[in-house]
């Protein structure tokens, strides 16, 4: 009889444990993850350059979760759009993707803060040919026209807070 009762509170207890559900993936503090969390919670803005650190080319402001992106730091924001986490083989991103109205029939562009998970090399002939080179751990913003109607857009960064 107290085998039989043993048993059951055994089998109650294993039933009551969900073993279906995955465990909660931990992300260190020091992560790409992290810091580009980080960047958002903090609202802190972020400046992209092309060729000299003397005029912002892009900037792209955090704000409650918002990403904003402008071209004029003294300007209102062009776009914005909720900041998600994107995971790329070579990168991680933080940034939305948005249809442009005036065209329903392209895709969506994407606009992203970046940092660099391994090397990267990045060559482009738009008008004006962007070679990057980026070590691991380079925080860099791109633009993503949608697909086919151009070339991913990539600018050196700086954040402030």
């Amino acid at each position: 009889m107290k085998r039989a009762a043993g048993a059951l509170i055994i089998l109650a207890f294993a039933a009551g444990c969900d073993r279906r559900s995955a465990p909660e993936r931990v992300t260190p503090a020091n992560s790409p993850e992290a810091r580009l969390r980080q960047l958002v919670a903090s609202n802190a803005t972020v400046v992209g350059y092309l060729y000299t650190a003397d005029k912002p080319f892009v900037v792209a402001s955090f704000t409650k979760g918002t990403l904003q992106w402008r071209h004029d730091p003294e300007s209102k924001s062009v776009i914005q759009g909720p900041a998600e986490l994107l995971s790329l083989p070579d990168r991680t991103c933080v940034g939305f993707a948005a249809k442009n109205p005036s065209m329903p029939a392209q895709g969506a562009e994407r606009y992203l803060v970046c940092e660099a998970l391994r090397p990267i090399e990045h060559h482009n002939s738009l008008p004006r040919s962007q070679d990057f080179r980026l070590q691991s751990g380079t925080m860099f913003i791109e633009y993503e026209p949608p697909a086919g109607t151009g070339y991913p857009q990539l600018f050196y960064a700086s954040s402030a807070k």
